[in-house]
């Protein structure tokens, strides 16, 4: 069975970390994860953390199990709704295909493009999202999930 796992920055980190070869997150990141009998599928860090936005990473096994509305909306109540923020940034090597077409998928919008600034010499693509932008949020009162800043 499928779980979120709130309030394990420690563990959760270090794993996406480890799926994410030269990667090192910032030291104000928080992080949400789905896991399936203990096994982190995939986990969102959050960083770069600002008055009014902060930086979203997404992280997987490499599988696409971790896609469930309950993670998804998770991923982004922290953001919009817990910490109150008009926007969140992603910023995805022009290479990474799959992870662009999540990004995409989960409503991103390209705003802008580092030039060879990714790993392979390649462009990084910065994304957005606004809050008014978001269709994964909840509509109604009474959510928010538990996860301590």
């Amino acid at each position: 069975m499928k779980s979120l796992v709130y309030g394990e920055d420690e563990r959760c980190i270090a794993w996406a970390e480890s799926e994410m070869p030269g990667c090192k997150f910032r030291e104000d990141a928080k992080s949400i994860a789905i896991a399936r009998d203990d096994a982190i599928l995939a986990a969102a860090v959050f960083d770069t953390f600002s008055r009014t936005s902060c930086f979203i990473h997404l992280v997987s096994d490499g599988s696409k199990h971790f896609l469930n509305r309950a993670f998804i909306v998770a991923v982004f109540a922290y953001p919009f709704i817990q910490c109150g923020y008009r926007r969140v940034s992603a910023i995805v090597a022009e290479s990474n295909v799959p992870s662009l077409r999540i990004v995409q998928h989960f409503g991103f919008v390209p705003e802008g493009r580092l030039r060879e600034d990714a790993d392979d010499g390649g462009d990084l693509i910065v994304f957005g999202m606004l809050r008014k932008e978001c269709s994964w949020l909840p509509t109604g009162t009474g959510f928010l999930p538990a996860f301590a800043v």
